[in-house]
């Protein structure tokens, strides 16, 4: 399959994508051209076309597939594809795995995993609720399929169990460093904090933001979610229920990037820093991946880590001599040795940002 993100400038393409949006509009000189966003699993890419517009654009509907034929072009630094023709492609005639990734980890080895957690917690409060959540199957159902985000890190079926439970394993691993962390307040905190993400989106052909995500967001609906479950637990302690309401509201870290409190526990702090790590080292391993970046070669410029991310050579073949110049690899630190650093655009829209970006986009 011609994968979106391996598309270059001047290729010749025959594929089917998903269309995940659809508008027909007007050019400044009057014509009217179809214009699309495409998808597969490896990201998305804008369609254009000219001829016929009207009539190809009721051929099919947003969240169809199509197979169309076109080039790749440059339009004001994008890539997108001038579509020469297209058509529908019923869905039971496409390789769904080609536009819905899955965890490598087994869903039901994870949910087992997390069982062991539960009971390993000593808290009997705390260890009341993880397994109300654990026993409501519809929510267990949601949470083996939900991605942790759209497109920035663990953006996967799976993605999101996932997710939590590499956090609950840093944030144990860290709690064995200090001796006065609440660890089972710890571990239900990273598994709470994104539970709302089961809501705001939706995995069907790809992965998608619900009507209430949009509108609502994870934090506000996992909180929701949280408060429904403690208020079926009896004598569920007070302190307890602010404490892990804090972490979730908190866990963004700042309020410019969503985070309605800033973290203000020891454990809230612990999870806020853990779950921008795990993001983070994901996102890092999906961009090397996706880029197919060897050793000693560099990415593209990278939105979530605002700069390009390196990847080391094993056995570097030349040191960097006494002159402090790098070895020639044809590269140099920014990019592809084409590639020119960042435009006084990408300058002024970074500018006011700390380098730290929202965990989902």
């Amino acid at each position: 399959m011609q994968m979106i993100a391996a598309l270059k400038e001047g290729d010749w393409v025959e594929e089917t994508y998903l269309v995940v949006a659809k508008q027909v509009l007007t050019a400044k000189n009057g014509v009217t051209y179809l214009s699309l966003k495409l998808a597969d699993k490896t990201g998305e890419i804008d369609g254009k076309m000219w001829d016929n517009a009207e009539d190809a654009a009721g051929k099919f509907a947003r969240e169809d597939f199509i197979r169309i034929k076109g080039v790749v072009s440059n339009y004001q630094g994008a890539l997108q594809v001038k579509m020469k023709t297209l058509e529908r492609i019923d869905d039971a005639n496409v390789d769904i795995s080609s536009f819905v990734q899955s965890s490598l980890r087994d869903p039901d080895d994870m949910v087992g995993e997390l069982r062991a957690i539960t009971s390993g917690i000593t808290n009997k409060p705390l260890r009341r609720l993880m397994e109300a959540f654990l026993n409501d199957a519809p929510f267990m159902e949601g949470l083996k399929r939900a991605p942790a985000a759209k497109t920035m890190h663990h953006n996967y079926v799976g993605g999101l169990l996932e997710h939590v439970l590499e956090l609950i394993a840093l944030c144990r691993t860290l709690s064995g460093h200090f001796p006065d962390i609440d660890a089972d307040l710890l571990a239900v905190g990273a598994f709470l904090h994104d539970i709302g993400k089961i809501r705001e989106m939706s995995v069907r052909k790809a992965i998608q933001y619900t009507t209430e995500g949009r509108l609502i967001g994870h934090i506000s609906l996992g909180y929701e979610m949280l408060t429904e479950k403690i208020n079926g637990l009896p004598d569920f302690p007070l302190e307890t229920t602010m404490l892990l309401k804090h972490i979730m509201l908190s866990h963004h870290g700042e309020y410019e990037f969503g985070s309605p409190k800033r973290p203000k526990t020891r454990e809230a702090l612990i999870i806020h820093y853990l779950d921008d790590l795990s993001a983070k080292l994901n996102n890092y391993q999906i961009t090397m991946a996706k880029e197919s970046v060897g050793e000693g070669e560099w990415s593209a410029f990278n939105k979530m880590h605002d700069r390009y991310l390196y990847r080391q050579a094993s056995s570097p073949a030349v040191a960097p001599s006494n002159s402090g110049e790098l070895p020639a690899t044809g590269l140099h630190p920014g990019g592809d040795g084409n590639q020119p650093r960042r435009d006084k655009a990408q300058k002024d829209e970074k500018k006011e940002q700390t380098g730290k970006l929202p965990l989902d986009i």
